[in-house]
């Protein structure tokens, strides 16, 4: 796990500040590739896609109360989605 852990912080520190020609990071680049294909399948409006994908993550954001690495945001929403998942059943 340390050395995931260490691989995943050398991609974050070289990665998070790069854009593309357009001026979007890599996570925007994502996040719009995920809600255009979201758009396609539901044959909803991408406005829309984007809009609830923005939501959620701001959802996300403010529970969030960790020092910020890759590591322990995935930690964190796998402990989140399990206690979801508890409090359903």
């Amino acid at each position: 796990m340390k050395t995931f852990a260490k691989r995943l912080t050398k991609l974050e520190l070289r990665n998070s500040s790069q854009r593309n020609e357009q001026g979007l990071t890599l996570a925007e680049v994502g996040r719009e590739r995920i809600c255009r294909r979201r758009a396609e399948e539901t044959g909803r409006p991408y406005e829309e896609v984007l809009r609830e994908h923005i939501a959620k993550s701001e959802a996300f954001w403010k529970s969030y109360d960790g020092d910020g690495s890759t590591t322990d945001i995935l930690r964190f929403r796998f402990r989140r989605r399990a206690t979801t998942t508890l409090e359903t059943k």
